[in-house]
């Protein structure tokens, strides 16, 4: 089973996710794909003895309370080696540097390219389709 965690504080991003991933992961077999609206309900089930483990997080930047360069500083403490991959609707060199000093596997502008994304995935996660 594949265990995707996608952060995001817009809805309807969740939705467009959901939809692209179970194609994508069709041959696959089974997928868990978990969504939050918010870094720090995503930190609450990280943290959880019962959660999987989690094969990739996929998290926007710019969110209320607690933003994706924050979520993924907390997130390699508690795991330095999950794929971790910051998407943002701004592209700028900062927020790109920025994710990349911080650990991130890759940095992706919306919207979401998700042919790239698929490859990127294929890659990241040793995936033969």
């Amino acid at each position: 089973m594949i265990h995707i965690v996608i952060v995001d504080d817009e809805a309807d991003t969740h939705l467009l996710y959901k939809l692209k991933f179970k194609k994508f992961f069709a041959s696959l077999g089974d997928l868990k794909l978990v969504s939050f609206l918010s870094a720090v309900d995503c930190l609450n089930y990280l943290r959880r003895e019962d959660t999987p483990p989690v094969d990739l997080i996929l998290s926007d930047i710019n969110m209320p309370e607690m933003d994706g360069f924050e979520l993924l500083q907390e997130v390699r403490k508690l795991n330095p080696k999950v794929p971790f991959y910051m998407i943002s609707a701004y592209e700028s060199s900062e927020f790109r540097n920025r994710a990349e000093q911080l650990g991130a596997q890759r940095f992706l502008s919306k919207p979401v390219d998700f042919n790239a994304l698929g490859e990127a995935l294929k890659t990241d996660l040793n995936l033969s389709l």
